[in-house]
C-alpha cells in the first residue's frame, strides 16, 4: 500500500470518475486505474461501485477513504514538522475562499505567504460557504474564509475567527414599485434573479418568504453579479446582492434598493480552520491579519447605495492666495 494509491482513492471519490481524477492528479487514466486496482487487491475488495455515474465508494471504500485521509494528513504533518525543525516552514496550505472574497483576498494572502513562508505551497479552491465549511470539517481543506449567518454554529473540531458582518441588499428595477420598505405580502408573485443553490443569501431569502407563506420563485440562476444586476435592471426579476458589489450611485444604473419590513439580511465573515498540523498555527495569524485589514479598508470606503437621482454638487476648489 502506497501513499499515491491513497491519493488516487481520495481523488476518484471527490471527482466521481477515474478520468477526472487522472486530470487533477496529472496522471494518465490507466495509471490511476492501476493504483485503485492495487489498493483493492491489498484491501481484499472493491472500493467503488462502477455501475453508477458518478461512481461511488462501496462500504469498504468509504471506510478506506476515512483512513486514507488520516494517513495522508499524518504524512503531511510529519513532512512539515521535519522541515520546520530544519528551520524552514514547508508544506501545503489548502485554502478555500467564498466566491465573493476570491479576487480581493487571494492576491494579498498569496503575496504575504510568499514573502513570509516561501516553502509553503498554496492550493486554492472556491465555492459556496456551506460546502467549504463541510470540507474543513472533513479535513479535505485546511482552512476557509466563508460567509455564514451570524448565529450559525460551526461543526465540532473546527475553530472559527469571527470578523465583521456583510450587509446584503434587495434590489429591483427603478421602473417597479418595489422601493423603500415593503411588507412581505408585496413580494407575492415576485420572481428572483439569484445565485444557484448553495448560496447563503439565497437560502436566507427563501426561508424568509416561506415563513411568510409566500412562494419562492427563481426565474434565473446566475452566478455572475454584473449579469444579475443587468437582468434585474431589465425587469426579469428582483435580486439580492452583497452591498459591496453594488455601485455607490445605484439609481444611475437603473436600479433601486428596497427592504422587507422587519427583516435584515446579513452574513458574517469567518475564518474556519482545523487545529491539526504544525503549519496551521503559523499561517492562520497571517490570514487573519489579511482579512482584518481588508475589512477595515472596505468599511471606510463602503457606503449604502444612493437611490436618489440628484447628483451631488462638486466642491469648489479652495481659492489660492495671490503671490506677493
Amino acid at each position: 500500500m502506497e501513499l499515491q494509491q491513497l491519493r488516487a482513492l481520495i481523488m476518484v471519490t471527490e471527482a466521481g470518475s477515474v478520468t477526472e481524477a487522472a486530470r487533477r492528479l496529472l496522471l494518465t487514466q490507466p495509471a490511476v486505474t492501476r493504483q485503485i486496482r492495487a489498493l483493492e487487491e491489498a484491501l481484499g475488495g472493491a472500493l467503488f461501485d462502477r455501475t453508477t455515474k458518478p461512481i461511488t465508494p462501496t462500504p469498504l471504500g468509504r471506510s478506506a477513504l476515512d483512513h486514507a485521509r488520516r494517513i495522508l494528513l499524518m504524512a503531511e504533518e510529519l513532512r512539515t514538522a521535519v522541515s520546520s525543525d530544519a528551520g524552514t516552514l514547508r508544506g501545503e496550505l489548502r485554502l478555500g475562499v467564498a466566491a465573493l472574497w476570491m479576487r480581493q483576498l487571494i492576491p494579498p494572502i498569496a503575496l504575504e505567504l510568499r514573502r513570509r513562508y516561501p516553502g509553503v505551497q498554496l492550493k486554492l479552491t472556491s465555492g459556496w460557504s456551506g460546502s467549504l465549511t463541510r470540507r474543513v470539517a472533513e479535513g479535505r481543506i485546511d482552512a476557509a474564509v466563508v460567509l455564514i449567518p451570524p448565529k450559525e454554529h460551526v461543526p465540532a473540531g473546527v475553530a472559527a475567527i469571527r470578523f465583521a458582518t456583510e450587509p446584503v441588499a434587495l434590489i429591483s428595477s427603478a421602473k417597479t414599485a418595489l422601493k423603500g420598505t415593503v411588507p412581505p405580502e408585496a413580494l407575492r408573485g415576485t420572481g428572483w434573479v439569484l445565485n444557484s443553490e448553495g448560496c447563503g443569501y439565497r437560502a436566507a431569502l427563501k426561508r424568509t418568504l416561506e415563513e411568510a407563506g409566500i412562494p419562492f420563485t427563481v426565474v434565473a440562476e446566475v452566478n455572475d453579479l454584473d449579469l444579475q444586476m443587468q437582468l434585474v435592471r431589465e425587469g426579469v426579476g428582483e435580486g439580492l446582492l452583497p452591498m459591496r458589489a453594488l455601485p455607490r450611485r445605484l439609481s444611475a444604473t437603473g436600479l433601486q434598493a428596497f427592504s422587507i419590513a422587519g427583516v435584515t439580511f446579513s452574513l458574517e465573515t469567518r475564518l474556519l480552520y482545523r487545529g491539526t498540523g504544525p503549519i496551521i498555527p503559523m499561517v492562520v495569524p497571517l490570514i487573519e491579519r489579511t482579512v482584518s485589514t481588508l475589512l477595515r479598508s472596505a468599511k471606510t470606503k463602503q457606503r449604502a447605495p444612493q437611490t436618489s437621482s440628484k447628483a451631488r454638487r462638486p466642491r469648489r476648489p479652495p481659492r489660492r492666495a495671490h503671490s506677493p
